[in-house]
């Protein structure tokens, strides 16, 4: 039902207009005599239309003089902030009368004299269109002011560019800046950038560069009103595809803090590229697929190669030698970082410097993922352990590591060093040509005996203490044939051989070790979980040499 406030001056022709209006059943009319009278009844309500006269008419050549007219009538109301819509009727000379929507300039004119009904109907027609109009303007302008409030609630600046210059800017925007929302309005957005070949820089790269929702975007620096520059990340929505600098809506997000980080990352890696080309350590990173991707200085030097010499090349063929057992090692290390992200706390390999001199090479080896977690390269970092006190053959040096191996056990540093040796020239000269792979327990003798079980006669038993020391040279070789018995052997801290072909009975079921590794090394690492010993295994079918402590690996070496 349309709301209609009347303002009839009685005359017959508005007094049918009015009757009319009753009988459509559309409109509820309320009439009024006089616009003093239509201005007391609208203090108390609202309508929907005004139909007033325009100007009041003469009657018998008298014109009756109001207090004010239409005109003065649409002032009044505008000056209260009534945005009702008004329809004047006015007289429009000869015959005719005519009927006009102020806000929108309609008009219907209506005959003077005659059948008024077809017009009558434009008239209803006007009023409904006026209503609804109006009733459109008052729900866009409620959407209006809450878009306001949702675009200044939000981090971002947003802004509306026409023709080069700024139209529209939420308050986000304006706080970024600095500025005054009436000094941005107008304001040339050339004016927002360093320089105008910045500007055009931008421009070209909103059409080279977009998101995932199409919308062409620039990472930049705008002016700010204290004269700094605020890094954003500018997303643009143009009102051309084509030419960007004809406007449109773009959307500020500050990345002040992002660019901080992106400042500190550089000056961080540019000091990380310093450490590992001076640092005195072999700082390796390849591929999977054991190719170099990076070489330190010290590597170099160490390897006695260029970086054009290395880059891009296999390390097999280059530190690695060609048969060696570490190219089977190259393809296994990505599996075992996956499973041990650290890596190992030392993995040592057998490496080969350009002019033919083995070396032995103490390797810690990290992963390196991309964004979904796969291992993309591996970091190598290495150091010299070649034990060049001795003559002849060249021996791995345990100095720098076997206190954290013997550290807080009964275990002697030299009865390690003895069993260690041992095991290196079983993996390496096996026994008659053939790979050997055996165990050694050293150390907490009680515990170890206690959980394992004898599965063979004892060799040593009876025999004179002193033939049954570990760091006797003449109990080497035997030491070499039983190591293809199995069981494993169990050694005293201070290097009394206890026993040979212990089979380890403790639960493996708890143990958690990376692919490839057989019952050996389990057992191992089950025992080593419950006693204070330190387990070796020496790997028939690689001929690694793995050293367990506290059920975990410690060393890993490749020989």
């Amino acid at each position: 039902m349309i709301s209609v406030l009347f303002v009839d001056d009685n005359t017959d022709l508005l007094v049918q207009i009015r009757t009319f209006l009753e009988k459509t059943g559309e409109m509820r009319v309320e009439s009024v005599h006089s616009i003093k009278q239509a201005m007391e009844k609208l203090k108390g309500r609202a309508f929907d239309v005004i139909i007033s006269y325009e100007q009041i008419p003469e009657v018998n050549g008298i014109e009756f003089v109001s207090d004010m007219n239409g005109i003065e009538f649409l002032k009044y109301l505008k000056s209260q902030g009534n945005t009702t819509p008004v329809l004047l009727l006015g007289r429009r000379g000869g015959n005719k009368v005519a009927m006009q929507e102020v806000y929108n300039g309609l008009e219907i004119t209506l005959p003077k004299g005659g059948d008024p009904r077809q017009y009558l109907v434009e008239i209803v027609s006007l009023i409904k269109q006026t209503t609804l109009r109006k009733k459109a303007e008052r729900e866009l302008k409620v959407q209006n002011e809450q878009l306001a409030i949702i675009l200044s609630a939000t981090p971002l600046g947003i802004f509306q560019v026409r023709n080069g210059l700024v139209e529209w800017v939420n308050r986000p925007f304006v706080s970024m800046l600095g500025f005054e929302e009436s000094s941005l309005i107008g304001k040339e957005v050339r004016s927002l950038f360093r320089t105008p070949e910045e500007y055009d820089q931008v421009c070209r790269e909103f059409l080279i560069r977009h998101d995932s929702r199409g919308l062409g975007y620039s990472e930049c620096r705008l002016l700010k009103k204290d004269g700094s520059f605020l890094p954003v990340h500018l997303q643009a929505n143009p009102l051309d595809s084509r030419d960007t600098t004809r406007g449109g809506t773009f959307i500020a997000t500050d990345i002040t803090e992002k660019q901080k980080i992106t400042d500190a990352l550089k000056e961080s890696e540019a000091k990380y590229r310093d450490v590992l080309q001076n640092t005195q350590s072999i700082i390796i990173r390849m591929d999977t697929q054991g190719n170099i991707t990076f070489f330190n200085l010290y590597a170099l030097t160490f390897f006695d190669y260029t970086s054009d010499e290395v880059i891009g090349r296999n390390v097999v063929g280059t530190i690695v030698p060609q048969k060696s057992r570490v190219q089977h090692d190259l393809s296994m290390m990505a599996n075992d970082l996956g499973f041990n992200a650290e890596g190992y706390a030392v993995n040592v390999n057998e490496n080969v410097r350009r002019n033919g001199d083995r070396v032995w090479i103490a390797w810690i080896n990290k992963a390196i993922r991309d964004g979904q977690g796969r291992i993309t390269e591996i970091l190598c970092i290495g150091n010299d352990i070649t034990d060049r006190k001795r003559s002849g053959q060249v021996r791995i040096s345990t100095d720098s590591w076997k206190d954290l191996v013997v550290g807080d056990t009964d275990i002697r540093e030299d009865i390690f060093d003895a069993v260690f040796h041992i095991c290196t020239e079983i993996s390496i000269e096996g026994r008659e040509g053939k790979p050997v792979g055996t165990t050694f327990l050293i150390g907490d003798t009680a515990s170890v005996l206690e959980k394992s079980r004898q599965i063979i006669l004892n060799p040593f038993e009876g025999h004179r203490p002193e033939l049954r020391v570990i760091t006797n040279p003449e109990l080497k070789e035997n030491i070499k044939a039983l190591a293809q018995l199995d069981g494993a052997f169990v050694i005293t801290g201070d290097g009394f051989v206890e026993a040979v072909g212990r089979y380890i009975t403790v639960d493996t079921s708890g143990v958690s070790l990376p692919p490839g590794m057989g019952t050996r090394h389990n057992s191992v690492a089950a025992i080593t979980s419950v006693t204070k010993a330190v387990g070796i295994v020496v790997s028939q079918s690689g001929g690694g040499i793995t050293v367990f402590r506290d059920g975990r690996i410690l060393k890993k070496i490749t020989l």
